[in-house]
């Protein structure tokens, strides 16, 4: 829509004999603020139907103040406006015929200072009067409900589209940590909130155990290890030894594939002096000559 607005003295020229109130001024600057935004006025009536053969015209057609309805055609759209005198001013309604939407303006009679002279002289307040009338009145109907539902709809996915794939890539972040019923800072068996069965033998395929190897400065270890390999209870564990390794094999704070569980009893029985093993006695029948 252009923002400018031209031609006052013109119009008012041709139905200035017309002019009988205030109300009939400011149904003629409404008039001129539809023409200079693209409406063509195509005759008087409430009719809605339209067949394409009407001749349009910016000027105001014959008897216009009789009854103030006016109708309009704009991009191809039929549009009736209709003014309803008041106590102190008049109310102007503009009907978009095609979606049933009404928008509705309410000016002052008093607004109006003089019946001769310039625009500025007649309605000194004519530049809010005008913006009024351009977003009270035209912008609210011109503007496709269609396409502000449709807009709402859209947005309304998008946002929904947008949740559901932050959801994904939220499932997607730190496996270990995502699939693994147990969380770090508790033992084995303390599960966090509703058990995932989904998550049993997880952690086995995650040799780092949710750790970034790339990672450069201090590493928070969860507990429980994983891709089979034993977590150290401590940062001394290395330096102690490890029973069945020898002293200083296992670095501190290193996961390893333990050759027992770290925290059962040493079973090995010390042997007897002179006690033979299973290994160094003979096979039964070893001395049988016809085996």
């Amino acid at each position: 829509m252009s923002t400018g607005l031209f031609g006052w003295e013109l119009l008012y020229g041709s139905v200035e004999r017309d002019i009988r109130n205030n109300e009939d001024i400011l149904v003629c600057l409404t008039h001129l603020v539809l023409v200079s935004n693209g409406f063509r006025c195509i005759g008087l009536g409430e009719s809605k139907n339209i067949d394409g053969t009407e001749s349009k015209s910016e000027a105001l057609p014959r008897g216009w103040n009789e009854h103030y309805a006016i109708r309009y055609v704009y991009q191809g759209r039929l549009y009736n406006f209709r003014a309803t005198p008041l106590d102190d001013g008049v109310m102007l309604n503009l009907i978009r015929v095609d979606e049933r939407s009404v928008s509705l303006v309410q000016l002052n009679s008093r607004s109006v200072a003089s019946r001769s002279g310039t625009l500025d002289d007649m309605i000194p307040d004519n530049k809010n009067i005008i913006d009024m009338i351009k977003k009270q009145l035209i912008e609210k109907v011109v503007t496709s409900k269609k396409s502000k539902d449709m807009s709402c709809q859209t947005e309304s996915q998008s946002s929904t589209a947008t949740q559901s794939a932050s959801r994904l890539l939220e499932d997607r972040v730190t496996p270990a940590a995502r699939f693994n019923p147990y969380r770090p800072g508790l033992s084995a068996t303390e599960p966090v909130g509703r058990f995932d069965p989904a998550g049993v033998g997880r952690n086995d395929l995650d040799p780092f155990a949710g750790i970034d190897p790339l990672r450069v400065g201090p590493r928070i270890v969860p507990p429980g290890g994983g891709g089979m390999l034993f977590q150290p209870p401590g940062p001394s564990f290395g330096g102690g030894g490890h029973r069945g390794l020898p002293p200083g094999a296992v670095p501190p704070g290193a996961r390893f594939d333990p050759f027992r569980p770290p925290d059962a009893p040493d079973r090995a029985i010390p042997r007897v002096p002179n006690r033979p093993d299973n290994d160094e006695l003979p096979p039964p029948g070893y001395d049988d000559m016809f085996m």
